[in-house]
């Protein structure tokens, strides 16, 4: 068989917004929410400089079924870049951009299959007159699909190698939807030689022998969403071997931080060692931003200040020059818990009580305790209480 290449890409979720950014300055706050689409463009750019065969778009393409109307253009687009160059490519529909309810108002190029809601179809991918490949898929045609779609997908082409093109939760992974449920054994009971899947938002390979592939999504959105963010070049060689390149593509990265503040008391010795921490996850060259979450651990005598917190983040995060990379402390997480007193345990539980009765209880500080004014601090600071009135009654090994 010929040697050819090709591009797994899954949840573009194009022109989706991201969470959590109020606090940021107009100019950044228009970087961010270009974010997805810069994202899409690096994409295309990635299957034009590798001469990929065709690029596999694994569901999620928009971020729900009435997407912008500048999302629908950035997409059009690309798939027109791609056309001039002749290179297909295949789409099957996920839940946030159903086949059956996609509202769109654009004419898309001849080079753009997108599959059919609820039954599998394929097609070759011929260069040359040469037969590199047959790629199958399937679209859902609702937001929400319960059916097994993995166990409709069979190989019925000649061709020297098959890919199968699916949006699914296959394993049950938790922390998603159960959409198109699958198993390993579905998958590879079928035949294929590669499955490129989406819908799982963390990329990963849930088998080599073949390959079943999440390519994770283009561009993060929030702090669940860390790490770099991009697509799978897959080379095909004269055996019907594979390799997998990671190609980095979404311009801001988010990162969740943990900072030990073991023995602190003062706001200067967390900001030392938070910048320190903050330093290698400074922009990569590919990268016009990062953004941080700060989860602040050990035992520090440090008063829960939800004012502080801000102000905190706000001197932590770079005040970018006008073009160039930024990185912004998105939230600081006060997770630390007291030094320990002694081995009383009414005494945590005495700070419990002191919440709900008053500040006429005894041992109630009300200068060293503010109640959070939002949901994410009062959160973490019942979590906080919690696990240092769990200490006391049982105290760490060490």
């Amino acid at each position: 068989m010929k040697p050819f290449t090709f591009i797994h890409a899954a949840d573009l979720h194009l022109d989706s917004p991201m969470l959590g950014l109020g606090r940021l300055e107009p100019r950044v706050q228009g970087r961010l929410r270009d974010a997805s689409l810069e994202a899409f463009d690096r994409l295309i750019d990635l299957t034009l400089k590798t001469n990929a065969a065709f690029l596999a778009m694994a569901g999620d393409v928009f971020d729900h079924e009435t997407p912008s109307l500048r999302a629908q253009f950035r997409l059009l687009d690309g798939m027109r870049r791609l056309e001039q160059a002749s290179v297909p490519v295949f789409w099957a529909h996920g839940n946030h951009d159903p086949f059956g309810s996609l509202s769109t108002h654009v004419h898309w190029p001849d080079n753009v299959v997108r599959f059919p809601a609820g039954r599998v179809s394929w097609q070759r991918v011929e260069r040359a007159e040469d037969i590199l490949c047959a790629v199958y898929g399937i679209s859902y045609p609702t937001a929400a699909v319960t059916e097994p779609y993995a166990r409709q997908f069979l190989r019925e082409d000649d061709a020297p190698f098959a890919v199968a093109v699916l949006h699914a939760n296959v394993g049950g992974q938790p922390g998603h939807d159960n959409y198109a449920p699958a198993s390993l054994g579905d998958l590879r009971a079928a035949g294929f030689n590669y499955w490129a899947l989406g819908h799982i938002h963390h990329r990963g390979t849930l088998s080599d022998d073949p390959p079943v592939v999440y390519a994770g999504n283009l561009q993060g959105r929030h702090v669940r969403e860390t790490g770099h963010k991009g697509a799978y070049v897959v080379e095909v060689d004269a055996a019907g071997r594979t390799r997998l390149t990671f190609a980095p593509l979404g311009p801001v990265r988010w990162e969740l931080l943990n900072v030990d503040c073991d023995g602190f008391s003062g706001w200067d010795q967390v900001e030392e060692k938070a910048l320190a921490a903050l330093e290698p996850l400074r922009p990569a060259p590919h990268e016009s931003g990062v953004v941080v979450r700060i989860q602040l651990s050990g035992r520090a005598n440090l008063p829960f200040d939800a004012d502080a917190l801000g102000d905190l983040a706000e001197r932590l995060s770079s005040d970018p020059e006008r073009d160039g990379p930024f990185c912004f402390v998105e939230s600081i997480e006060n997770r630390t818990r007291r030094p320990r007193q002694g081995t009383q345990p009414e005494g945590l539980w005495a700070e419990v009580i002191s919440r709900i009765r008053g500040p006429a209880y005894d041992n109630w500080n009300p200068a060293q305790v503010r109640l959070p004014l939002d949901r994410e601090a009062a959160r973490s600071e019942a979590l906080r209480l919690l696990a240092d009135a769990l200490d006391e009654v049982e105290p760490d090994a060490n």
